[in-house]
């Protein structure tokens, strides 16, 4: 398959819409029968039946065995038979026997074979989803097709890249990644491999850069057109991408649900000065409102709103302070005059940005990582660059737009893979068209969670968590100290030092050996304080003596706004069959109850203390609703576009 081949994959005509009303509640029960039990029953009966073919290439030298791979690789060119796929994972599994030095379990089979049928396969933190993607991507890899593994972070995807290569060259495939840093070249390069490793933000930036360079030529059938006037190998030159044809997504939940929230807008900078001007006239316009009598922050929607009549305020103004040009006209100067106030009010360093050589770099709140080269639109970002003292950036003009949503629903094979896919498994489906399965764990999991614990303060709460660091790490156990942010991790932090315990902290400050610090989180005595899912991927072994005194201890200290992040935490510890236990905490100043329930009611939940855990379901209900209709109306922006830009025929 050529180039020209690969892209045409990718064209837009072929994704369908997503499904709306009736027809998205019937196509939802299709999906909890398409997960339903019989299924997983299949997926492990095919896994014991690949783990019996294993014996048929244990006698078998190297060279004998990879002549063996080269002959079923070549059957992967073309539509395989059931026996043929898995003869295919017997000897992927032997492969990776003897590169790695251990079989992986029917569990990872079973893994990798829901991958390979488009599953979203829900494996416990600890199962080794790393080697279960490998062997699924080895697979793909034979039919010459592109195969992309989606991870979390550019340190994920040249680590895992890495370490599964021996298993990828003894069966002939080639692997490469892509990251942030990387020039054009080295990404064609990355690309160019059977199988790359990269993440979601990259693949997608990369899929956009190279529709733009196409041009007109981005539809197949114009390339086609093209090709027999122009060379088309110059044109292809433009492009780093082969296609799109297999995506397998680790941290599924994260990637395609918490982080699908935003669409991601390649743009070019542009120089206005007439728009920095009026945006620092609106910073200053905001400083003379009084809270209470011209505007009302308002918590739970983010948002701020007027109240009194801005229109004639700011007309005044712009007589008075010269503040018009022809360019500001009233409306679009009060527009920005609430973005300064949202600015001020709702946007806090250390939560929601960061600041790191003069740039304001935006924190993920849901998990405490920095999102480099994002920028909020709408003037919100040189509201907070004014706050913060900083050189204003020029005005972005859009050159390319798409939600994650629509680009992994491009690709002809897609699965993914999550510690925690039930909660969401009807938008898995409804959105992607991947069911959920729930592989087994290969050891009966033996961690404790403890109820949830609620406090009327945060200041209350704060002091029963070092309390219980304390007595638990008397005991020697190591601690991982879970924050929704980065305020609350320092301070923590701080709290935790002050008694004279030694505690590493990692959160979008302190990311600098993320990994590192997590992976020894698990030694006698450690305490760690991270942000949720800070060293997410990494895992977190116990020596034996810990082991002997129960394990890794977590601490959730403030309910997500999703339980699946909550789960997540708490996967931390007890992998594998390991001892280990989890707390929870919260409170009724946590910021999930304050923006999601009625804030008239908090004064009468707070004394129904025995009821908390209710209370907070209750908010991560109504948080999910919230955050649901947030990613449908990134849905429903893409179908406008492609509706409103007929001359692109759908295909940009």
């Amino acid at each position: 398959m050529n180039l020209t081949d690969n892209y045409r994959l990718t064209s837009l005509k072929h994704v369908k819409k997503i499904p709306t009303g009736l027809d998205a509640f019937l196509l939802g029960l299709y999906g909890k029968f398409k997960g339903r039990r019989t299924v997983l029953w299949k997926i492990l009966r095919f896994a014991r039946a690949v783990d019996r073919l294993c014996s048929d290439y244990k006698g078998l030298s190297d060279s004998e065995l990879k002549a063996r791979i080269r002959d079923v690789g070549d059957a992967f060119r073309r539509k395989v038979d059931d026996a043929t796929l898995k003869c295919a994972f017997a000897m992927v599994r032997e492969a990776a026997a003897r590169k790695m030095g251990f079989y992986p379990y029917i569990e990872q089979i079973a893994g990798a074979y829901a991958l390979y049928e488009g599953y979203i396969a829900e494996m416990s933190t600890g199962e080794g989803k790393t080697i279960t993607a490998a062997l699924c991507a080895t697979v793909r890899g034979w039919s010459g097709r592109p195969c992309h593994v989606i991870t979390a972070n550019d340190y994920l995807a040249s680590r895992d890249a890495e370490i599964m290569k021996p298993i990828y060259s003894f069966c002939g495939v080639t692997v490469g990644c892509v990251t942030g840093e990387m020039k054009p070249p080295e990404r064609k390069e990355g690309y160019s491999a059977d199988v790359t490793y990269s993440t979601a933000k990259e693949v997608l930036a990369d899929f956009l850069r190279d529709n733009i360079a196409l041009g007109t030529n981005r539809d197949f059938s114009k390339r086609m057109l093209a090709g027999v006037t122009e060379n088309m190998e110059r044109i292809m030159q433009q492009t780093v991408q082969r296609g799109l044809f297999t995506a397998i997504v680790d941290e599924a939940d994260n990637v395609l649900i918490d982080e699908a929230v935003t669409p991601l807008i390649i743009s070019r900078e542009k120089d206005n000065e007439d728009f920095n001007a009026i945006c620092k006239l609106a910073f200053d316009l905001s400083r003379k409102l009084e809270e209470g009598r011209d505007y009302r922050v308002e918590e739970k929607e983010r948002s701020v709103r007027f109240l009194v009549d801005m229109d004639e305020r700011l007309e005044e103004v712009q007589q008075t302070d010269g503040g018009g040009n022809g360019f500001c006209k009233a409306a679009f100067l009060k527009d920005l005059v609430r973005q300064a106030l949202v600015a001020r009010h709702l946007f806090n360093n250390g939560r929601q940005y960061v600041v790191e050589e003069g740039k304001v770099v935006i924190v993920d709140e849901s998990t405490g990582r920095k999102m480099p080269m994002r920028s909020w639109n709408g003037g919100l970002h040189q509201m907070i660059e004014i706050k913060e003292g900083l050189e204003i950036t020029g005005l972005k003009e859009t050159e390319a737009r798409m939600s994650f949503q629509r680009f992994f629903r491009l690709y002809r094979n897609f699965s993914g893979m999550t510690g925690t896919g039930k909660e969401a498994s009807r938008e898995f489906w409804t959105i992607y068209g991947a069911p959920v399965v729930c592989i087994p764990n290969h050891r009966k999991c033996r961690r404790k969670v403890g109820r949830l614990k609620s406090y009327s303060t945060k200041s209350a709460k704060r002091e029963a968590i070092v309390r219980e660091v304390v007595r638990v790490h008397k005991q020697g156990r190591p601690i991982l100290i879970g924050t929704k942010d980065i305020d609350e991790s320092e301070i923590l932090g701080a709290k935790i030092a002050e008694l004279g315990y030694s505690c590493r902290i990692i959160n979008a400050v302190r990311s600098e050996e993320e990994a590192a610090i997590i992976a020894e989180a698990g030694k006698f005595e450690a305490i760690t304080v991270a942000t949720n899912m800070a060293g997410r991927g990494t895992d977190i072994k116990i020596a034996e003596k810990v082991r002997k005194i129960g394990g890794l201890h977590v601490v959730a200290t403030e309910c997500n706004p999703s339980s699946r992040i909550d789960r997540q935490l708490f996967g931390r510890a007890a992998r594998q069959g390991d001892p280990g236990s989890a707390s929870r905490y919260a409170s009724f100043e946590d910021e999930l109850l304050r923006r999601n329930l009625p804030l008239a009611l908090l004064p009468l939940l707070r004394h129904l203390g025995f009821f908390s855990a209710l209370v907070v379901k209750w908010a991560q209900f109504i948080a999910g609703r919230k955050a649901y209709r947030s990613r449908l109306s990134v849905q429903r922006t893409d179908t406008w576009l492609e509706e409103s830009l007929g001359f692109s025929s759908g295909d940009i």
